[in-house]
């Protein structure tokens, strides 16, 4: 089996997005580190020239770093957030963002955000569709808590696409970037006789190179600059769902404690 550090799947371009764009958010900062890393093992294994593991110290996690900055405060109320909302969701959106990017570069040749963003605001549209406050508390509130797992996964599929810098490869801002086929060998040259021709006298015109080296992304494939419109849009949309579920949940909520505490009224009662 390939270890994850041997696969080279455009560290190097996203460790640059990610440290331009941390800001100041040290969970970026983090991932930086970590693909610095990932990169000098890999250079460790190949190369002669090897650099010191001892100078790859990355930063330590988020629960292990004190909040004492605007930012950790930040980090640590963000991560209670969607442990709160999305505990399920969560670890299942990262477990298919890993497995999604081990299909890099055998199968995909870039990490399909927009797939992932659209189809959460697919499965929430159904849980706004489907959501209908009740009498009870548990069909009020836990089961649109439930149902909504599903689209978190596939939102936070997404957003680690985005973190973890995969923005800055082309093909990223695609539904389902596929890996391009394979060139084709052909082996006629050995069946040939040799060419005794001697070189022409006159200057003629070099032959046409029949290897396309138009890089990906660009010529006929997909104008540049990438359009990041299916992104902006998916995020959009995600994000006026939360609001809408939660502000449906929040009347559901109103509803049923006014219910619950409100006392009812006694009809024919004589004193």
């Amino acid at each position: 089996m390939v270890s994850t550090s041997s696969v080279d799947r455009y560290d190097e371009l996203r460790r640059e997005w990610i440290a331009e764009h941390a800001g100041i958010f040290s969970m970026q900062i983090r991932r930086a580190e970590l693909l610095n890393r990932r990169i000098r093992r890999r250079t460790r294994d190949v190369a002669g020239a090897r650099p010191s593991p001892y100078n790859d110290h990355p930063s330590h996690p988020l629960l292990t770093r004190g909040v004492k900055t605007v930012e950790g405060v930040l980090e640590v109320s963000a991560v209670i957030a969607a442990a709160i909302l999305a505990p399920i969701g969560w670890p299942l959106g990262k477990l298919i963002y890993h497995r999604s990017e081990s299909l890099i570069p055998g199968r995909l040749r870039s990490y399909p955000i927009p797939a992932f963003l659209w189809s959460a605001v697919a499965l929430g549209a159904l849980l706004v569709l489907l959501y209908r406050p009740a009498d009870t508390l548990t069909n009020t509130i836990v089961a649109p808590w439930l149902l909504a797992q599903l689209p978190a996964a596939a939102l936070t599929a997404g957003i680690y696409g985005i973190l973890n810098g995969w923005l800055a490869v082309d093909g990223s801002t695609d539904w389902w970037p596929l890996a391009p086929p394979a060139p084709t060998v052909t082996l006629t040259l050995p069946l040939l006789p040799d060419d005794m021709t001697a070189p022409s006298p006159f200057r003629t015109i070099e032959p046409a190179d029949p290897i396309d080296r138009t890089p990906l992304g660009a010529g006929a494939v997909r104008p540049m600059p990438r359009s990041s419109k299916l992104i902006v849009a998916g995020l959009v949309l995600n994000a006026v769902g939360i609001v809408w579920t939660l502000a449906a949940v929040g009347v559901g909520i109103k509803t049923f404690a006014e219910q619950a505490f409100t006392p009812s009224s006694t009809i024919g009662s004589s004193y």
